[in-house]
């Protein structure tokens, strides 16, 4: 039976069997090459998250009060995976077997999806293809913020989807692009990926810095992925007046650092939620909605507007990836987008 690596509580992670669907007429069976975890995603579901405290209500679009809160269970880890086609089912016509393609997915030997769940590797590197999920959450988020040319941006919080932002800003025009993130080697991947101002939060006065080095004006957009309530204050505290901060993530928990009678109160902020999933419409909708702009993320990779380079890092072998996980998915010191090669 095949091998897939699962969590109850995303402090320690292990290797369980398990079996693969009959396989129906729509589908597609992959022999998996190449997987990644979604970290932030990963530990927000793993550790407790509001569904399991409360009931969302699809219709109302509201949480309401369970009688007793969900127990953590063991689930499978991962979040996108790379490999080649082993099975077809009778009515698929999109792929043939040995086909490359890739998708959603947890870090498992083996994955069975219909059809058009896949798509074609199509030229995409192994890491650019994990990669292209963040690529979408930014590029919402950058849209989100309405960056246009000549804005400059600040992004906090240099996870993968971070890195994903300062790139796309700079593709959508903006002339500045700053990056705060606390880990020194997280800061040296931004500049790398074209950050022109790198903010170490840990030793500086975040907000400060970031006038200064606009002028003493401010950024229009600050985009805060990093779910942490010191970084959104941070970016009420970096923007100009009555500028825009983009928020990505879940969270924080603890917004105890979150002073909203400070800036926030004498400036103005718009604060936008940006999520990209969830049956939220685009804000562009109809012109724009999911399937395009994940088509879009996808083409900038293409297009060579992006890259994963150095943000999959580091890359394990299967055998080793319960132990990189449980030893890097919450150090962001060691870890910004484990890779998981298969033999």
């Amino acid at each position: 039976m095949p091998l897939e690596v699962v969590s109850t509580d995303g402090r320690s992670f292990r290797y369980r069997d398990y079996q693969v669907a009959e396989l129906g007429p729509f589908d597609v069976r992959v022999q998996v090459e190449f997987a990644a975890p979604k970290h932030g995603t990963e530990l927000h579901s793993l550790t407790g998250n509001p569904h399991h405290r409360k009931r969302w209500d699809e219709k109302l679009r509201i949480y309401l009060p369970l009688s007793e809160p969900l127990p953590l269970t063991e689930r499978p880890v991962g979040n996108m995976v790379v490999g080649s086609v082993t099975d077809l089912g009778s009515e698929v016509t999109s792929c043939s077997p040995g086909d490359r393609v890739f998708g959603y997915g947890s870090i498992s030997e083996e994955h069975q999806q219909p059809e058009g769940s896949w798509r074609p590797l199509d030229g995409l590197s192994e890491t650019d293809a994990v990669c292209s999920d963040p690529a979408h959450v930014a590029l919402v988020a950058v849209r989100d913020g309405n960056v246009r040319v000549g804005d400059a941006v600040a992004v906090f919080g240099m996870g993968a989807i971070g890195l994903m932002t300062i790139q796309i800003a700079a593709c959508s025009g903006a002339t500045t692009v700053i990056a705060v993130d606390p880990v020194e080697s997280r800061r040296a991947t931004a500049r790398d990926l074209g950050a022109d101002v790198v903010v170490d939060p840990s030793a500086e006065d975040a907000g400060l810095r970031i006038k200064r080095a606009t002028g003493n004006h401010g950024v229009d957009v600050a985009i805060e992925t990093s779910a942490n309530a010191a970084a959104l204050h941070e970016a009420i505290r970096a923007i100009r007046q009555c500028g825009t901060i983009v928020h990505v993530p879940y969270g924080p928990k603890d917004a105890s650092t979150l002073h909203l009678d400070e800036e926030f109160h004498v400036n103005r902020p718009t604060i936008v939620g940006s999520q990209a999933v969830w049956r939220n419409p685009d804000r562009s909708y109809p012109l724009w909605d999911e399937a395009r702009a994940r088509a879009t993320a996808i083409d900038l990779f293409k297009r060579g507007k992006v890259s994963s380079e150095g943000i999959v890092t580091p890359i394990v072998s299967f055998r080793d990836a319960a132990q990189a996980l449980t030893s890097g998915l919450a150090a962001p010191d060691r870890a910004i987008k484990i890779g998981v090669r298969f033999p």
